[in-house]
């Protein structure tokens, strides 16, 4: 069932769905499909607001085309012929997709209803069709959302407001005989562009994701709120059945397929529902579901660990980047952050390198090039013995893959900013040929033939050669007292440089239960990492963890001295 719906909730809901190869302002809203591959915005070019105006071309850049929607009954016909005009202008096929009302009518005969809709519209698309029909280059297609019987069973923002209001999910016996199919917006999206591509004139297709009950979807729904202390409640009687599901077998012809799980498109949809309605949950990676809490506690131990060490040989630490932004605005870990970040300035972080190793306890290593011949990062790390934690980054090379804390230096940089760009343009050189080497195999895209050229002759020396030439090249100002620093191993986009007083200093810092620091000048340091705009919240579509994690064990030792104290979704009471 494809949803009439307006403009911006077409962009707003596409902005929820996984990254798959079609964005939008950099946020994805579709599938793979040979022919969306590419889109961006342009109404900047026609001067003035659009409803959806993009460019699409394919992988090989031969097909292009102008995608615009409208609402059969409200649009603006100046606006329609300026994006017209657009497309001719690039030499691109237009794709107008038209949004009609809904259609409630038994989908069994959702072909008539169609009919009938276009009879009673006629005064609307009759013009509508004119205004197309002149231009060769354009090609339409009508939306409407068809739904059997005379219930709508998917209403999620109802669904949502009911648990606010109420802190209730209410099931009815009926619910399980009632049966309806849903579409979720990435297949529908994907659903217009395998039309577009190759539908067949006059003819209607039916897309849908899911076939389900109510009672099905709306159990589902209280899987995912019970933990929030929403209530089920089950009352009634069981009912005759009433089907109101489409057939996308039509579609299915054209080499359509699905390509958004169920429960994904539940919990994406429902969160955008329950964000509107200030109802907290978390957004937990599929990887670690059930974990997170776990997951931070060993690194809120590790954390301590690292303080404990600092504090006791005077050594001046910060948390760092994501933690450093949790601490100052959610007071701890960002809700969706996953991990525990520390920096030091080059002369704290070389006694802590020295001092560490034979001061922690038995549950942590150092991890670091220099006791280490197979470490490949540009950072050391503070690791867990006995957990395992690998990512679709480090999973298939032999290293410590245990969970970990990383400890960044904020090294001497010239005082020039030119210079300063300079230096930290060859670190960034290094880095790409280390990552080469590391790989084994060559890179993707613009640099995939220099890199298979090189990667003979970086094989002649080992990663342990590359990491010590590294260190020497970003120690370079070590001992230049130039004024100016920056954290020159942590980031692949330059943030600038900052006077060397903004980390000089620490202050005490509540991160969470522990005690900890942060710089002086943290304000400065949170705004060129994160602009002005730091205390605000993420876009939904953004708050994801950043590491794509393949295996996560979280170990033993945080619970050896007491009894397990695990809640039923597998989190630390």
């Amino acid at each position: 069932m494809i949803d009439s719906v307006i403009k911006n909730e077409i962009t707003m809901s596409a902005a929820y769905i996984e990254r798959k190869g079609l964005y939008q302002d950099g946020v994805c809203i579709v599938g793979s499909h040979p022919v969306a591959h590419y889109l961006s915005k342009t109404t900047e070019a026609l001067g003035g607001e659009v409803p959806l105006f993009s460019s699409v071309t394919n992988v090989q850049g031969n097909f292009s085309r102008l995608w615009y929607v409208i609402e059969a009954e409200n649009y603006s016909a100046d606006e329609l012929d300026a994006a017209i005009r657009s497309a001719e202008q690039q030499q691109a096929e237009f794709l107008c997709i038209i949004l009609l009302p809904n259609i409630k009518q038994n989908s069994v005969i959702q072909k008539y209803a169609e009919m009938e809709l276009f009879t009673a519209m006629g005064d609307v698309l009759d013009p509508l069709r004119k205004q197309l029909s002149g231009h060769r280059n354009v090609r339409a297609i009508f939306l409407d959302r068809i739904f059997g019987g005379e219930f709508d069973c998917f209403n999620l923002a109802a669904i949502s407001r009911e648990a606010q209001e109420n802190n209730t999910i209410r099931l009815t016996q009926s619910m399980a005989n009632r049966y309806a199919s849903a579409l979720y917006i990435s297949d529908a999206i994907d659903a217009v562009f395998t039309v577009s591509r190759y539908g067949k004139a006059g003819n209607v297709y039916n897309a849908s994701s899911f076939y389900l009950s109510e009672y099905q979807l709306m159990s589902e729904i209280y899987s995912m709120l019970a933990r929030h202390g929403v209530k089920l409640t089950v009352t009634g009687e069981p009912s005759e059945p009433i089907y109101g599901a489409l057939s996308n077998g039509k579609l299915r012809s054209l080499g359509y397929e699905n390509v958004c799980d169920f429960s994904d498109a539940l919990r994406y949809t429902l969160l955008h529902h329950l964000e509107r309605f200030s109802i907290q949950t978390d957004r937990i990676h599929d990887g670690y579901s059930g974990k997170l809490n776990t997951l931070r506690v060993i690194e809120k131990d590790m954390l301590r660990e690292i303080d404990r060490i600092c504090r006791k040989h005077d050594i001046k630490y910060f948390i760092s980047y994501g933690t450093m932004l949790g601490a100052v605005r959610h007071g701890g870990f960002i809700p969706w952050d996953d991990d525990v970040d520390v920096a030091m300035l080059r002369s704290e972080f070389e006694k802590f390198r020295q001092i560490a190793p034979k001061e922690l306890n038995e549950h942590f290593s150092y991890e670091s090039h220099v006791n280490n011949n197979g470490y490949h990062y540009f950072f050391d790390r503070l690791t867990a013995k006995d957990t395992y934690f690998a990512s679709k980054y480090s999973d298939d090379y032999e290293m410590h893959k245990g969970i970990s804390i990383d400890i960044f230096v904020v090294d001497n940089v010239p005082a020039d900013p030119k210079a300063a760009y300079r230096f930290w343009k060859g670190l960034m050189r290094r880095r790409m040929i280390m990552n080469v080497r590391w790989k084994n195999t060559a890179r993707k895209g613009k640099a995939y033939l220099l890199s298979k050229l090189l990667l003979p002759f970086l094989r002649l020396r080992s990663m342990d050669s590359y990491s010590r030439s590294y260190e020497k090249a970003v120690r370079k100002y070590e001992h230049n007292d130039t004024g100016w620093v920056m954290p020159a191993s942590s980031d692949h986009k330059y943030r600038g440089t900052f006077p060397v007083e903004t980390f000089s200093e620490v202050i005490p810092y509540r991160f969470d239960d522990v005690d900890t620091f942060i710089p002086v000048g943290y304000k400065d340091f949170l705004k060129a990492w994160y602009t002005d705009n730091y205390m605000e919240m993420l876009p939904l579509s953004q708050q994801n963890p950043f590491h794509d994690y393949y295996r996560l064990d979280l170990g033993t030792h945080i619970q050896e001295d007491a009894e397990p104290r695990f809640d039923y979704m597998g989190e630390l009471k």
